[in-house]
């Protein structure tokens, strides 16, 4: 059966990750390449604190907030931000909204799709301002933030709230997400899952589309 609907999170989804983000922005700074450390999965040695996360000894915000304190102490630059994620991706000159992510939008709603946001934490990341003039978080339906509910994924809490909001039953909505953890809560409440890994991002939503039944485009075959 085709879904009527897809609801996506947002950081590593439809924002790229810090982690490929951060090499721009060492070099927009003029920082040695590797002055800001921690490469998650795309560290050649390991990220001992990224795997502290996926060990559960940290939460996924405890991890980027400890990031974005290393990154300061080796001297990166907020340049006027109160946190360096928010400084990286909001840099004028860092292309940060994936392309697969605005096709993925724009083709749903085309086809008549409902369209919607499950995040954690989007507006306390990156603030209203910025998430306002996002031309992606506009055009969706839904835009369902958790934590301005005080609650997060996996808490069943949001799920029910952004599967609602759609107006959908939860079988016929796709749940894009890369957090192994959210995905699971969004099977336990009914959604049709798939994990996005940060290694294979085209995998992901070539997969989505194809239970959208959407075109799968060159960008992501």
């Amino acid at each position: 059966m085709t879904a009527q609907g897809v609801l996506l999170d947002v950081g590593v989804v439809m924002v790229k990750s810090v982690w490929e983000m951060v090499d721009d922005y060492e070099r927009l700074s003029g920082l040695a390449p590797g002055t800001i450390p921690g490469r998650g999965p795309f560290a050649p040695g390991g990220d001992p604190a990224w795997q502290s996360h996926l060990d559960g000894t940290i939460s996924e915000r405890d991890y980027w907030m400890a990031f974005a304190d290393r990154g300061v102490q080796a001297g990166a630059p907020l340049n006027g931000h109160p946190h360096l994620m928010r400084a990286i991706c909001q840099h004028p000159d860092i292309e940060v909204i994936r392309p697969q992510a605005t096709g993925l939008v724009n083709d749903a709603l085309q086809a008549g799709l409902r369209v919607g946001i499950l995040t954690n934490e989007l507006i306390s990341f990156q603030g209203q301002e910025w998430v306002d003039a996002q031309p992606i978080f506009r055009a969706v339906h839904v835009l369902c933030d958790a934590q301005q509910m005080g609650i997060a994924k996996p808490n069943p809490e949001p799920y029910r709230v952004a599967i609602e909001q759609m107006g959908l039953a939860a079988a016929d909505i796709v749940f894009l997400d890369d957090n192994p953890k959210y995905v699971e809560g969004g099977v336990k409440a009914g959604l049709d899952c798939v994990l996005l890994s940060v290694l294979n991002v085209d995998g992901a939503y070539r997969e989505v589309r194809l239970r959208c039944g959407l075109a799968v485009s060159s960008s992501v075959a």
